[in-house]
């Protein structure tokens, strides 16, 4: 199972990298995320592509197709004080900590060997990996 960070979605779909993470959606069974997914890929597809508005619409719906098949958890108020946590561990920006709070929480269900952290990002990969978690970490 792979709890996907948007920072490591997008780029399955970033034009330079055309197909290089793609597989890991396709072949790949079990993908959750934490619901600020929607607004953070729609956020990064539209600020990325700006100009280019076919590709925007094509991208956003690959996206909106791969995240109907997403487990997405809500952001309730364990998942608040667990990233409150996470900021005052590894000084995370909002974002990035409670995308790792709300699969700090699944790892506390799942166990270590069920889940998997996608990112790119290499401060939450690190705080990741201190919390415990398997990293995925993208380039």
């Amino acid at each position: 199972m792979i709890f996907w960070d948007t920072s490591a979605l997008i780029r399955c779909y970033e034009a330079t990298e055309v197909g290089t993470h793609a597989p890991l959606l396709l072949h790949e069974k079990g993908h959750v995320g934490s619901v600020l997914i929607r607004i953070e890929g729609v956020s990064a597809v539209r600020r990325r592509f700006g100009r280019d508005k076919a590709m925007q619409t094509a991208l956003l719906k690959s996206l909106n197709e791969h995240l109907d098949h997403f487990d997405l958890s809500p952001i309730d108020s364990d998942v608040l004080d667990t990233a409150i946590a996470l900021v005052d561990r590894h000084s995370l920006r909002a974002g990035d900590a409670l995308q790792l709070a709300g699969a700090v929480m699944l790892l506390r269900t799942l166990g270590r060997r069920q889940l998997r952290f996608a990112t790119v990002d290499a401060e939450q990969a690190r705080a990741a990996r201190a919390e415990g978690m398997k990293v995925l970490q993208l380039d």
